[in-house]
């Protein structure tokens, strides 16, 4: 089971180094991860983000939030292409990104017989939009910094 004292950090490190994988082996961006957070604003000033659930032994919905250039950038980096709007496949890109770092931490906690299934990614984008989670629910947000700017790694989850 998940170890609740620690389990922000335990989230954190799992999404950092899945994160750190994903784009030095197929998005081939240099990555640098800020100090994770477990409190934030939830309008985080981005244009696009890209979310999952995951269900099981917690519950948790974990999304990608990006301003606009740098959702083109991870998306076009990651496609081989250059992006200039934030289209169905900058949306797509994004979305398998978000999947993939939900496998991650499937893969983290299958380790530890935490079982966990995912759910169909879905994005969003657009000029104002607010993301919220139930009361009582934790949080661990993380800055993530590439050349075009910042984004963000947000999980919601509930251990209970």
């Amino acid at each position: 089971m998940v170890d609740m004292s620690g389990a922000a950090l335990e989230f954190a490190q799992i999404i950092t180094t899945a994160a750190e994988e994903i784009f030095a082996t197929m998005i081939f961006l240099d990555l640098t991860a800020g100090t994770p957070l477990t409190e934030g604003k939830d309008d985080l000033g981005c244009y696009v983000t890209a979310m999952i659930g995951l269900s099981g032994d917690f519950n948790a919905m974990l999304g990608v939030h990006c301003p606009a250039r740098v959702g083109m950038a991870i998306g076009g980096a990651m496609l081989g292409m250059d992006l200039d709007e934030v289209d169905a496949d900058t949306k797509d890109a994004l979305g398998e990104i978000t999947n993939m770092l939900a496998g991650g931490l499937k893969e983290a906690f299958a380790e530890k017989e935490v079982g966990l299934h995912l759910a169909i990614p879905t994005t969003i984008s657009g000029n104002s939009y607010k993301l919220s989670a139930p009361s009582g629910s934790n949080r661990i947000l993380i800055p993530f910094d590439i050349d075009a700017g910042r984004f963000y790694v947000d999980l919601k989850y509930s251990l209970t």
